[in-house]
């Protein structure tokens, strides 16, 4: 049954219509994390990406953003992929948030800003769950962490940032494949969580290596 969450902080609302993917915290911690860099950042007109939107909750809680004149949100998975368009048009957001079916592999252009909350756990860690939507937006079965750096290279201008969430249990991983792909991390922010830390990733193509990483650390 489909239910409505209000996004008070941007006079938005979002349907959840699928259970299984409701809002989560990773989200939410990581929509307000940009938010937070961005209060610091002057330029405007530039372009961002969504890399597996869902049923589009970073996106819309970013659309307030004036430093960001459009945001692509990309999502595989078509049933959900209908979802994100709904909340997009439901919220008037067509001019700023365009949502794309596809797979990010397929995508081709330039980003200002890259952000992602992706699917990040391992295919034999525990049970899946029997729902194909709930198992793809969790589970890397059509995007790993290795695929979304190389993504994220590909898809970012040079001076581009990217910002991901993951566990702390696959941070050892993410960051591996940052330094292979020459991503730099500029700031870490840990979120102390239950029985898991939600670490956020903010890095740069093209800067100095990590000459200043800042380390936060926020308790939920």
């Amino acid at each position: 049954m489909a239910y409505i969450e209000k996004l008070e902080s941007v006079n938005k609302e979002i349907v959840i219509e699928n259970e299984g993917l409701k809002i989560t915290n990773d989200a939410l911690l990581l929509a307000k994390f940009i938010k937070k860099i961005f209060l610091k950042k002057r330029e405007n007109e530039k372009k961002a990406l969504e890399i597996g939107a869902g049923q589009g909750i970073i996106s819309i809680l970013l659309s307030d953003l004036e430093n960001i004149s459009q945001i692509d949100a990309v999502e595989i998975q078509e049933k959900i992929f209908g979802y994100l368009e709904k909340n997009i048009k439901n919220n008037e957001l067509t001019d700023k948030i365009i949502p794309i079916f596809s797979d990010v592999k397929e995508i081709e252009g330039e980003y200002d800003y890259i952000f992602s909350n992706p699917p990040y756990m391992k295919i034999n860690s525990g049970k899946m769950p029997n729902a194909e939507e709930e198992k793809i937006s969790k589970y890397e079965i059509t995007l790993n962490l290795e695929e979304l750096t190389l993504e994220i290279k590909r898809l970012l201008k040079n001076g581009g940032e990217f910002f991901v969430i993951v566990p702390n249990d696959r941070l050892n991983d993410i960051f591996s494949y940052i330094y292979q792909n020459k991503l730099n991390i500029l700031e870490i922010e840990i979120n102390q969580y239950k029985k898991k830390d939600l670490v956020i990733i903010y890095g740069k193509k093209g800067e100095k290596k990590n000459s200043k990483i800042i380390i936060g650390l926020e308790k939920l």
